[in-house]
């Protein structure tokens, strides 16, 4: 008998479900049809083979029914994983995480993995501190889970950090991206290339005379696809330093920080041209307003009128993110008494970020910058979890220092594209 996927079926993507399900119900009929009577190891391949299809089959209709509940979250203005019904609802409840599509900010990959079991749920959480040393030095004194977990990692050209560790660093990029902290949905990627359904139409009800048909409206849906993109970040150091202080946590928050940054300006400016992926700036059907012929000073009119923009489609504005530079001149923004400015009633948080540029040209100005409004949960940020660490062990070696370089898979999709509005010139 053909062996079954050594996958588990927590760890299948709706593909890999469907693909299993259906090579597992085909060896049945074979056996089925051999018309022979089944016994001993054979018997016991086919009860494993049924209970397979049955697991899978239910593991693929939480899935595809957790997927129904993200187009009506996405469509609702809510991030949220479906409401279970019957059996399952106090275990949904209690673990929100299992089986989840998304996260929220405040989700974290730690928790994920080990809701939906890929990680160990009792297992300590691991020191990327231990795990890089040991890496570099092969000492693994007191690193008995690290070096545990650096067996099972690939070492052609490179480290696949496992799980665990990894984790910890991306939940540190997570903490640190401006996009992430206004809303934006985690998705993580279980695989390459990634669907996410959508809305795209909602007619809506319509009235009926007595005994009239009802008059078909359906919504209309279609997918955006993430597809996994690498991003590598090179940090060097001084062989003294590396070996004498504690300075693979410092690893550890600069790569997450230099992440975090490309993040963030790919999600607002990516082109879109490979191997970059495409920003909200970028994308068709998004609302960009242009400001002046050589640029407009800020000021909380372009805020309100961007949350309004966005509400004017249905969708819930929840932040505005900006440059520093603005945040400062809303800051100083003063009346004829040249008293300072109160905030209006109702604006909406305001976030800065250094990857809103502020040297942009419009007309005579070349100090013009941008502010980006929206719902921003309908923005998909897809993590591939696992990164690889390169220790560039001989390159650096004549200047006594040693470097690191990893790389991580990540990608960029608007989910709503009416949910965010884009102001330029903004002075």
């Amino acid at each position: 008998m053909t062996t079954r996927p050594k996958k588990t079926v927590a760890q299948m993507n709706i593909t890999e479900l469907k693909a299993t399900i259906s090579e597992s119900r085909s060896q049945l009929e074979d056996i089925a049809t051999r018309g022979e009577e089944i016994t001993g190891e054979d018997a016991d391949e086919f009860d494993s083979i049924e209970a397979h299809v049955r697991d899978a089959q239910t593991r693929l209709d939480q899935l595809e029914s957790r997927n129904r509940a993200v187009i009506d979250s996405i469509a609702s203005g809510r991030t949220t994983t479906e409401q279970p019904q019957g059996t399952e609802d106090r275990a949904a409840a209690a673990n929100p995480l299992k089986g989840a599509l998304t996260l929220t900010r405040g989700q974290s990959l730690a928790d994920y993995n080990r809701a939906n079991g890929y990680t160990d749920a009792n297992a300590p959480a691991p020191s990327f501190d231990k795990y890089v040393r040991g890496l570099v030095t092969g000492d693994w004194k007191d690193a008995t889970l690290e070096r545990a977990l650096s067996e099972g990692s690939s070492t052609a050209g490179g480290h696949l950090v496992p799980l665990p560790v990894a984790a910890g660093v991306i939940e540190l990029a997570r903490n640190q991206s401006r996009v992430i902290e206004a809303g934006a949905t985690t998705v993580p990627m279980t695989s390459n290339s990634l669907k996410i359904p959508r809305v795209t139409g909602d007619p809506g009800p319509a009235w009926r005379a007595e005994n009239g048909p009802v008059v078909t409206n359906d919504l209309s849906f279609d997918a955006v696809t993430l597809t996994a993109k690498s991003l590598s970040r090179l940090i060097i150091l001084s062989r003294e330093l590396f070996y004498d202080t504690e300075v693979s946590d410092i690893i550890a928050q600069a790569f997450a920080a230099s992440f975090a940054s490309e993040l963030d300006r790919a999600a607002l400016r990516g082109t879109g041209t490979a191997p970059e992926p495409r920003g909200i700036l970028n994308t068709s059907g998004v609302t960009v307003t242009n400001h002046g012929t050589n640029g407009t000073a800020v000021g909380y009119d372009f805020l309100l009128d961007a949350a309004g923009t966005v509400a004017a489609y249905n969708y819930t504005p929840n932040a505005h993110i900006v440059a520093p530079r603005s945040v400062t001149a809303l800051s100083k923004a003063k009346d004829d008494q040249h008293n300072y400015l109160t905030p209006p009633a109702g604006l909406l948080p305001i976030l800065p970020t250094n990857q809103v540029p502020t040297n942009l040209t419009v007309g005579t100005s070349n100090l013009a910058s941008e502010v980006y409004t929206g719902q921003w949960n309908a923005l998909a940020i897809g993590i591939r979890q696992n990164f690889e660490i390169e220790f560039l062990r001989e390159k650096y070696a004549d200047n006594g220092q040693v470097a690191f370089v990893a790389h991580l898979r990540a990608d960029v999709a608007v989910l709503q594209p009416k949910a965010f509005a884009v102001d330029l010139g903004i002075n």
